[in-house]
């Protein structure tokens, strides 16, 4: 069996607005069962496989076969790929002969099979694909990137879908009684003083996005990290800034900038579900706060998706280009929610500074 490490290469429009579509629709359901048949979709237009084996290590081992059509079934050990995905699962590192590319590997099982787990050094799921045909190098390449996607979706979408449910349920419980005592307040007002209320609701608002904007942020993430530390449950935040933006501005016009600013806020909003926070920090600075405690490689790849997808199918006179930078949130630390922000933005600035110069 032998062991490649790849670097991504640039997948088609059609493939990513698969990988876009797929993202919308797997982080818009709560059911398992939808998200192995969009899963498994996928996979079959992406791919074109025989057969596939998805192996997701949680409190128990779960195994889920696919056909050739995609369509999904319950799987044991006696499945012809379980022992190549467990292999995945047992983490064996790259040789020091091999050039690491990037933070997902694949390894080539016979000239028909592919198999990779995420993230490389603590993989906790595995993608085993055979096809009734030999492979060439390219498509192995096409092949292995698709399915290193797939697998992060997936791995997102199946992995804390339970506990999830459960978070946000208390989330939106909390959010309709806030919502359900800021009306009567606010109707309360509205006999006071309408011109106030307005002007309450507007101070939470950026205006250009239509995101919260900073005050808006630490109202709503503040109070969705308290629960997260009572609950003892993960979180994270992102600290986003556009690329660019000041010589968009100097070229093409303070309108063009506004315009840029409005579609990065676009495709951020775009990338995190309902529950999460997204607010513009004014200038070119965004932050979000969200309740996923995927790893953090998962987050990136699915803005870095949806930027390549929006950049390919809008015709801008610029490219929407935006540097992340991401912690997550101890639920048993000290820290503040201010705390984590700057740290974010730290780490997002060493990347910005890695990744442009």
């Amino acid at each position: 069996m032998s062991h490649k490490l790849f670097r991504t290469p640039q997948l088609a429009a059609p493939e990513l607005r698969m990988l876009l579509t797929l993202s919308r629709e797997l982080f818009q359901t709560d059911e398992a069962g939808s998200s192995l048949r969009l899963v498994g979709h996928a996979l079959a237009d992406m791919t074109h496989p025989e057969s596939a084996l998805l192996l997701l290590r949680g409190a128990r081992l779960e195994l889920i076969g696919f056909d050739r059509q995609g369509k999904d079934h319950p799987a044991g050990n006696d499945h012809p790929m379980y022992v190549a995905g467990m292999a995945q699962l047992s983490t064996v590192l790259p040789s020091k002969g091999d050039s690491v590319t990037r933070d997902t590997h694949w390894r080539q099982v016979g000239p028909r099979m592919l198999a990779l787990g995420v993230p490389v050094h603590a993989a906790v799921a595995a993608l085993v694909v055979a096809w009734d045909r030999d492979l060439d190098a390219t498509t192995q390449d096409r092949y292995g990137a698709s399915m290193s996607l797939l697998l992060e979706l997936a791995t997102a979408a199946l992995g804390k879908i339970d506990a999830r449910r459960a978070l946000e349920q208390l989330v939106g419980d909390q959010r309709e009684h806030i919502a359900t005592a800021s009306l009567a307040h606010a109707a309360e007002l509205a006999r006071r003083d309408e011109t106030e209320t307005e002007m309450h609701l507007l101070s939470l608002t950026d205006v250009l996005t239509g995101l919260y904007n900073r005050r808006g942020f630490f109202v709503e993430a503040e109070r969705i990290f308290k629960v997260s530390r009572r609950k003892r449950t993960r979180s994270a935040v992102i600290f986003a800034d556009i690329d660019g933006l000041k010589r968009v501005n100097d070229q093409l016009g303070h309108d063009a900038g506004d315009a840029l600013i409005r579609d990065a806020a676009f495709v951020l909003r775009h990338s995190f579900r309902e529950a999460d926070v997204v607010s513009r920090l004014g200038g070119d600075e965004f932050v979000a706060y969200t309740l996923d405690d995927e790893q953090p490689e998962v987050i990136r790849a699915r803005v870095s998706a949806n930027l390549q997808a929006f950049n390919l199918m809008q015709e801008r006179p610029y490219t929407v280009s935006i540097s992340t930078g991401l912690v997550q949130c101890d639920p048993l630390g000290r820290e503040t929610l201010g705390d984590y922000v700057l740290q974010a933005d730290e780490q997002m600035y060493l990347n910005k500074r890695s990744r442009l110069h």
